[in-house]
């Protein structure tokens, strides 16, 4: 399945200033690929702005860049072994990472647990996302069933853990208070364990990525 990018929301960052400054990378430019692709993926418009009120609401703060959407899949754009990663392509699953330290900050004290549910309700509304932008990162050099690829599995595995959180905090889980905030900042934590080894073995080569590796 291909999918397309969603446009970009230059009133993102105004929108963010007030509530983080810790990053602030330009927005990733990205190809469309099909017509029909937006509708399977959800990335109309409307879930940009979705995704505007996740970073805001869960203290994912994408200042300064909306989710620009998915890099053009090496079908349309005859990569494979040609390519040469760029950090461009992958940005906005570095960027996820990085600020995933806001939301674990918030799933950490229960005062800042409806700021996290809100955010978290939005992520869930395209929970898919991040693994069809890292599918076709990945397919730029794997030419066959780059779905399959280990590395796409890394981040499937973090959005997975991520979209469980909003049950957690809302009590669903079994666990409750402190418990289900421990658990919710430890689910956070693998998540940015299983990006830093997507980033690690991306082939990118920046001084961003290898902090962000570094730390995780």
């Amino acid at each position: 399945m291909k999918f397309v990018r969603a446009p970009i929301l230059l009133a993102v960052a105004a929108a963010l200033v007030g509530s983080a400054a810790a990053f602030s990378p330009s927005s990733v430019a990205g190809r469309p690929t099909s017509a029909s692709a937006s509708a399977s993926l959800g990335m109309s418009s409307g879930s940009a702005v979705d995704r505007r009120s996740f970073a805001s609401s869960a203290s994912l703060a994408f200042v300064g860049a909306a989710l620009a959407g998915n890099p053009a899949p090496a079908s349309a754009v005859g990569y494979f072994a040609e390519y040469t990663p760029k950090f461009d392509d992958l940005k906005q699953i570095y960027v996820l990472g990085v600020t995933l330290d806001r939301l674990a900050a918030k799933c950490g004290d229960e005062s800042q647990w409806d700021a996290a549910r809100s955010g978290l309700i939005e992520f869930n509304k395209d929970k898919n996302f991040y693994t069809g932008y890292a599918k076709n990162y990945i397919s730029k050099s794997v030419k066959k069933n780059a779905e399959g690829d280990p590395r796409v599995g890394y981040i499937k595995e973090a959005s997975a853990s991520i979209s469980s959180i909003q049950e957690l905090l809302e009590g669903r889980q079994e666990l409750t208070g402190s418990a289900a905030g421990n658990e919710a900042v430890r689910r956070v934590k693998e998540s940015q364990r299983l990006i830093g080894k997507f980033l690690a073995e991306s082939g990118v080569e920046d001084e961003k990525v290898s902090a962000f590796v570094a730390a995780h």
